[in-house]
């Protein structure tokens, strides 16, 4: 089937994020009614703070975990961040994947897996998470996987360019990978599938409550039990990525929200990776790869990790 046919941009949006072009504009919703059915319990608010809802892809299964509402304070006064300090408030509960998406699932969901560290070389390939992707990808992904859910597609995505030169190498035999490097994007605001998590809503989440630095830990010297980094991440010689769930969680449940890899977010790429050292690691860093940055090589230290907006 053709991608391009098969997410056609919806024509109820008023304006577009024609991502291509690097514009951001507003979009004025749809309003057309969601049906609740079988997403009743997805889309109910009254979800308890924290609750971990399990969810099956065939023989596959991910964690979500809750985010209440809430208000913290988002950024730091250290203006290498480009995140200003400043309050911020969560005006809707969501759901957030408590590890990043694995390769395995990513796999199951899109048919192939871009990793780079992939192979009989690379033990518990399948509990890595996954990375070489675009944010174009982990768009494709969320909506693939609402549609595997029976759940309505969050991202409007057309206008579909993939590359034909972006490779990676599996059991020395090299493998050309169908990333999308270009697309039109419109959102479906009121939609209960998944997506990619906004920036406040990620260091929310990292934060967890708390002003620590990393997520987990507000002691430098403890990172390594919350994160995998430059100073860790060595097996045989060479530096890499880690079977998710290998180091000690924040206070709301979630791993690897500090290192392993960097994660798409819809703004940007947070949270440091296995190759970065410890000043890149802090939760408030936003040095990460705006979407084009990464479109036509995606890196091989960005991954990501699922959202769902949760609904009255």
């Amino acid at each position: 089937m053709n991608l391009t046919s098969q997410y056609v941009s919806n024509p109820k949006s008023r304006n577009t994020y024609l991502i291509g072009l690097v514009t951001y504009k507003s979009i004025r919703p749809s309003s057309a009614k969601l049906r609740l059915g079988d997403d009743r319990q997805i889309l109910n608010e009254r979800i308890k703070p924290h609750r971990k809802i399990k969810i099956k892809v065939d023989d596959i299964s991910f964690v979500m975990i809750c985010c209440p509402k809430g208000v913290f304070t988002m950024g730091a006064s250290d203006d290498q961040y480009a995140n200003p300090k400043r309050t911020v408030s969560i005006d809707q509960s969501f759901l957030l994947g408590e590890t990043e998406v694995t390769q395995e699932l990513f796999e199951k969901v899109m048919g192939y897996n871009p990793s780079k560290f992939q192979g009989e070389e690379y033990p518990n390939l399948k509990q890595r998470p996954v990375e070489r992707v675009t944010w174009y990808d982990a768009l494709m992904f969320c909506n693939k996987l609402s549609e595997r859910c029976k759940k309505k597609p969050y991202y409007n995505i057309s206008n579909i360019e993939k590359t034909d030169t972006t490779w990676t190498r599996v059991n020395n035999r090299c493998v050309f990978l169908p990333n999308i490097t270009n697309a039109n994007i419109t959102i479906n605001d009121r939609a209960n599938g998944f997506r990619l998590p906004y920036q406040k809503e990620w260091e929310y989440a990292a934060k967890a409550g708390t002003n620590n630095r990393w997520a987990g830990t507000d002691d430098k010297n403890k990172i390594s039990e919350v994160a995998w980094f430059k100073d860790n991440s060595e097996i045989n010689g060479n530096k890499q990525t880690h079977s998710i769930k290998g180091k000690r969680p924040n206070e709301w449940g979630f791993y690897d929200m500090t290192g392993n890899v960097y994660e798409w977010c819809w703004e940007d790429a947070l949270g440091g990776s296995w190759n970065r050292p410890i000043s890149y690691l802090h939760s408030t860093d936003r040095r990460g790869n705006y979407p084009l940055q990464s479109a036509s090589t995606p890196a091989i230290d960005i991954g990501f990790r699922v959202s769902a907006s949760l609904f009255n």
